[in-house]
Parts: structure tokens; sequence; C-alpha cells
């Protein structure tokens, strides 16, 4: 069977020289927001019941969303960007300066040659990004934390109304919008049509993007899982795992499999991590149990603070099959351990500081911390699930 016309032209904008976004002019922070944003993405899709989707990282803009990922019918471009602080101003979104006050007759002077920086604004490379697709629908979006300061035709401003249309802009800013963004295109093509440029204000904090993506899986596993939700951050965390390398790969791609190969997360790889998460048990909410006791039994609050940090570790592992050889082999160790040092009730911390000793011997390059939540937690599974 021979390639789909949308998965073709999609491959071929992809591989297109100076259009991908290639993620260099991020920081660590910001990339980070784009994963945070990309898992929600996700859990939106799945919440909403969307029969399939394919999300293809540092494609064509920041991520490239799919309505199919083997023969896509749509596609949305997205640029995922992180502010710190202020607003998105219209000189930085559109590369142009705001257009004069309404009193000033200047209706018919808009000077093509100023729009030198269009291209390499936010706009001006979503607007190129869609003008390179010729028989697959797709629509733009500029996603960010924060909003964008530009005045609508309504009377409000962007910044506050969001989700909009680059159609919704004021008579002004649109006209001006329109020119610039037509700078762009060759001759004889018609102005562009706003209506598929999109604003879009999420609800993700860089400095704690975790929260909020996270309340959404929650949701989500309250309704499909509900005996799993207390696992929520385990599972969005196994998910950044997952699709973390994905944008590292930017080179050109000789086929739409190996773009997807190398740069793609379906729903087919989504559910199958929530498939993953429905055969581990909960053993977050066991550990709480556990911890308890340490505490009563004198751990300090500290040593608790440790031991569950590093148990979270441990249960994303699980999540993501990203067991290493060697934490595995403290795992067989500390099951044989276990076998021969029964635990006694009451006796939890004796229990965990007997074994520390010896796990030391064993694994000197490892910290406390963390071989006494292996052991905890493998005492747990044991407990949860013997076989």
């Amino acid at each position: 069977m021979g390639i789909s016309t949308g998965a073709a032209e999609l491959l071929h904008v992809a591989n297109k020289p100076g259009l991908t976004e290639t993620g260099g002019g991020h920081s660590a922070k910001g990339v980070d927001f784009q994963r945070w944003w990309a898992v929600l993405r996700m859990v939106e899709m799945e919440q909403a019941q969307q029969p399939d989707f394919l999300l293809l990282f540092e494609t064509v803009q920041d991520v490239t969303e799919l309505d199919s990922a083997s023969t896509p019918t749509y596609a949305r471009i997205y640029q995922v960007k992180k502010k710190d602080r202020g607003e998105w101003t219209w000189a930085v979104l559109t590369g142009t300066t705001k257009p004069p006050k309404k009193n000033k007759n200047t209706a018919s002077e808009i000077n093509v040659s100023k729009f030198t920086k269009v291209r390499e604004s936010a706009l001006g490379k979503l607007q190129l990004s869609l003008a390179s697709f010729d028989k697959l629908p797709v629509e733009a979006y500029f996603i960010s934390n924060v909003g964008c300061d530009i005045p609508l035709a309504t009377g409000g401003n962007a910044a506050t109304s969001m989700p909009c249309s680059l159609a919704d802009l004021a008579p002004e800013h649109l006209r001006l919008l329109t020119e610039a963004l037509h700078s762009l295109c060759a001759a004889g093509i018609p102005p562009p049509d706003l209506t598929r440029l999109k604003l879009k204000k999420v609800a993700i904090h860089p400095d704690s993007p975790n929260s909020h993506v996270i309340k959404s899986a929650l949701d989500l596993l309250r309704e499909r899982s509900p005996a799993h939700a207390g696992q929520a951050a385990a599972f969005v965390e196994s998910l950044i795992m997952k699709i973390s390398p994905l944008g590292r790969h930017t080179d050109t791609c000789a086929s739409f499999e190996e773009l997807v190969e190398q740069r793609g997360f379906s729903r087919q790889e989504f559910v199958s991590a929530l498939s993953t998460l429905e055969t581990i048990p909960d053993y977050s909410s066991y550990l709480e149990i556990w911890l308890t006791q340490l505490q009563n039994e004198g751990l300090n609050f500290m040593e608790i603070t440790s031991l569950r940090s590093q148990a979270s570790r441990v249960v994303r592992e699980q999540l993501t099959g990203a067991t290493s050889d060697s934490t595995q082999r403290i795992n067989d160790f500390c099951d044989n351990w276990i076998d021969s040092n029964p635990l006694q009730a009451s006796a939890l911390r004796t229990f965990v500081e007997a074994a520390l000793p010896v796990l030391n011997t064993n694994f000197s390059g490892f910290k406390n911390e963390e071989l006494q939540a292996r052991l905890l937690m493998r005492a747990i599974k044991k407990c949860v699930d013997p076989n």
C-alpha cells in the first residue's frame, strides 16, 4: 500500500529546509514546557475520545499534531513558547510595529518594505508553515502560558480572551497583519486566511509545569481507571520520559514511517502506557502506610522525604520499563534478602537498618536513600503481589 496523500505532504514539509524549528533557541526550561504541554494535549485528546492521534516533535514547528498515525487527513501546527514575565507583544509576535492611532489619517500608508522582520517572527513562521501545505488541511496555533497583548474587534484584548483566531483582531491590527503575512507569499497568491492562525493560553506555569498536567491526568484516571488514580503523577512523568528523546532527531527522514519512528508519539502508545499502569498495583498508596510506620518508629521528616522521592523514581521505572541492569541487580538482591530475613510486625525500621550495611557492601555506588527505597518497594511488592 502506498503512502497516503496527507502523510506524503507532511513528510515533504517536514524535510523542507529552513522551515522546521530545531529547538536551538529554547532554554532547557522552554523545552520542558513544550514536553509538559504535549502530555497535557494527549490527555485532552484522550478525554475527548479522539479515535486516533499522533504528535510529531520538532516537526514543521515545535509540535505537529495529526488525526491519524498512518493516514492523516488533518494537521495542527504548534509553536509552544513559555514566558517568564509579561505578555507577548505585537512586535515580538508579528515582527512589525503597532498600527498608528485611528485618529491619524494613515489607513493607506502601510509600507510593505518595512516587513523585513516578519519572516522570523512567531506568527510569520506559523504562516510560512501553513503556506507549505497544498493538500492536507492545516491550522496553526501559538501556545503559551501568558496572553498576547493585541486588541480584538469586539473591544477586548487577546490577553484575556484567548483562545481566538487572528481574524478576530481589531480592524487596524487585522489589516496590518494581513499585509505583513501576505508579504511572505509568492506573487499572485491571495492573502492568508487568518481564521487558520490561532492564539491559545494554557495554565502551565514554567516554574511548576507538572501540577496542572498531573491534575488533568488525575481527572482522566478517575474516569478510566479509578484504582490507579493515585499514580497520576508517576503516569505523567513516565510519559515525559518517553517523549523526551523524540525532539532530538531533526535529520531529514526518507519515509513517513521513519519520521514517525524518530519523532512521533501516537495514541496507541498513550493507550499502551495506560494499560501498563493498570497492570501495576498502586504501590505508592502502600508506600505512604509504610512511611508513616517508619516515622512512628523514629525516622525524621527529612529521611521520610528522601525515601518518598527515591521511591517515586522506582515507580516511574516500572511504568516506563526503564530499569537498568545495575538497578535490576539491586532489586534481585533485595528480593533474596527479604526472603532470608522476614519482616517482623512493628519492626520496619529495624528491618530497613539491618539491610542497609549489606546493601552498601554490595552496591557502594548508590546512595543510602535509594537502596532503602528499593528495599521498601520490593518488600511492598512481595506483600501485594507475591508472584
